[in-house]
């Protein structure tokens, strides 16, 4: 019977650990936000980059940077502190990681897609009508409309998990 119970304890401690380490593992709100933040940013970058020939956007993404430089330093720290905090291996090395992963992901999408360029030209007409300080509203109405997940809590976005493996 102690055996039992002992056993029982044990499991049930593991389980814990288990789901305390999951929970560390998902993204607070504010975490959430700041990948969105992250995401729109890489995906207005790799546009630039990519779409320069076609449909020159630098100034545009410029501007942008620009008018919400304190936000994107914001939650590039916020992003920065997510990975310390779930810990298992080195945090700089996850974040580096994770953008990478959404520049990768942004470049994949704009080479598969013939119309990448010019649909582009819709998203920066959109964030210039981003107000300074209103960065994070805006991310988190986009991701109501958007097919990816990016920023969803626990990790499941691509970029996140392939951080978080490594």
């Amino acid at each position: 019977m102690r055996l039992g119970l002992a056993g029982t304890v044990a499991v049930a401690l593991v389980a814990c650990a288990g789901t305390a380490f999951s929970q560390q593992a998902c993204l607070t709100h504010d975490e959430a936000v700041a990948v969105k933040a992250r995401v729109l940013q890489t995906e207005l970058m790799v546009a630039t980059l990519s779409c320069v020939r076609a449909v020159d956007q630098s100034a545009r993404y410029n501007a942008f940077v620009e008018r919400h430089s304190a936000e994107i330093q914001k939650f590039n720290r916020v992003i920065q502190q997510h990975f310390a905090r779930i810990g298992g291996g080195n945090p700089q090395r996850r974040y580096d990681t994770f953008t990478t992963a959404l520049a990768n992901d942004a470049s994949n999408r704009s080479m598969a897609s013939p119309t990448f360029c010019t649909d582009t030209i819709q998203l920066f007409e959109s964030v210039t009508q981003i107000q300074r300080g209103k960065l994070g509203d805006a991310v988190e109405e986009r991701a109501k409309h958007s097919p990816q997940r990016f920023g969803d809590v626990c990790g499941r976005d691509p970029a996140m998990q392939y951080a978080l493996a490594r």
